[in-house]
């Protein structure tokens, strides 16, 4: 399924361009959005890398090589790109609000996966929840979920 990546890549592709399928298109937009939430403390840490490849294979089905291969490519183009409103419009364009709410609810898990909530994780948070058109009582909820989360998989390991 994910097989085309590399020729993704290869061709520099830009998340608003044609080429490749939608499918892959907003499985790049939603790792740029979780990358970035890892990013946004200016600490990436292995533990946020591997969280980010966790939620990215259970969510879309990939082995670990497609994980691998999906997180350089969006890497790359979050690199290259100068805000976020381009993979936030592709996913306001394609996801129903349930399906954008459990994106921003796989954001939080990644914010607090290293244990730490910075303000510019949190600041970052309130961005990415406007531009996906998430009400503020939303993503309060969704931020008390992940934490809650969080606490219950630390007891339980």
């Amino acid at each position: 399924m994910y097989s085309s990546l590399k020729n993704l890549f290869e061709q520099r592709l830009a998340v608003g361009s044609e080429g490749g399928s939608e499918e892959e298109r907003l499985a790049l937009a939603t790792c740029i959005l979780l990358l970035e939430a890892a990013h946004a403390d200016d600490d990436f840490t292995e533990v946020e890398r591997r969280t980010v490849g966790e939620l990215l294979g259970r969510r879309f089905g990939l082995a670990s090589d497609e994980t691998a291969e999906l997180m350089a490519l969006a890497e790359k183009e979050r690199a290259k790109s100068p805000d976020l409103y381009q993979f936030a419009q592709l996913i306001n364009d394609n996801y129903p609000q349930a399906r954008k709410l459990a994106l921003v609810e796989l954001l939080w898990q990644v914010v607090f996966s290293d244990g730490v909530l910075a303000a510019h994780e949190d600041a970052l948070m309130h961005k990415l929840g406007k531009l996906l058109g998430v009400r503020h009582g939303e993503l309060m909820a969704l931020k008390l979920r992940a934490k809650r989360k969080l606490a219950n998989d630390s007891e339980t390991s």
